[in-house]
């Protein structure tokens, strides 16, 4: 991404396309602290893999759910490029592998780095973990509020949306999704 060239362009649809004075105080470097933005935060995810996994052996064959609770994620809604927000549950059960804790919220946050939507944001984090982790199930749940449906059009304040994705004994057991959709409940009800 270049820096110069995203501070360049806004600045032009700022001053030639809405017809901001770029010297009025309020203004004034505000293309430059957008490109950062966009390309140093919102954007770093984009057309990068995660690859950042820390694994550990499964020596004990521990083999009941794992979760990664109420991850913040933020993200730019690719249709209309404002925010969306919200919570992201990472929950699997291990094969060979366990993964560092920090890393599922990681996973989320990579992908959130992006233009996005929310159903993509949920197939491109377990897609990820499915490959690289090899679990024996996983599933992600994402609950967002955007900014697009909140500030303009339907503007609704407290809407929010929800996704999921599933593989393996997530998918094949409904007793198993239920028990992750249980801890779901009760995290949201925890308080550290």
């Amino acid at each position: 991404m270049d820096e110069v060239s995203v501070a360049h362009y806004f600045s032009q649809l700022m001053e030639v396309g809405l017809g901001f004075d770029l010297d009025d105080p309020n203004l004034k470097g505000t293309p430059v602290r957008v490109a950062r933005m966009f390309c140093r935060e919102f954007f770093k995810g984009v057309d990068k893999e995660f690859k950042e996994f820390a694994f550990f052996p499964n020596d004990k064959y521990y083999d009941q759910i794992i979760s990664s609770n109420k991850v913040n994620f933020v993200s730019m809604c690719a249709h209309h490029f404002l925010p969306f927000t919200g919570y992201a549950w990472v929950l699997y059960i291990p094969g060979q592998r366990l993964v560092g804790a920090s890393k599922m919220a990681r996973l989320v946050e990579h992908y959130a780095a992006r233009p996005q939507l929310q159903e993509r944001l949920c197939h491109d984090v377990i897609n990820c973990f499915v490959d690289n982790v090899q679990p024996k199930g996983v599933m992600v749940v994402i609950y967002g509020v955007h900014g697009c449906m909140k500030c303009r059009g339907v503007k609704q304040v407290g809407s929010s949306f929800g996704t999921s994705a599933v593989y393996g004994e997530f998918k094949n057991s409904l007793s198993t999704r239920q028990e992750g959709f249980d801890l779901i409940k009760l995290s949201l009800s925890m308080e550290f």
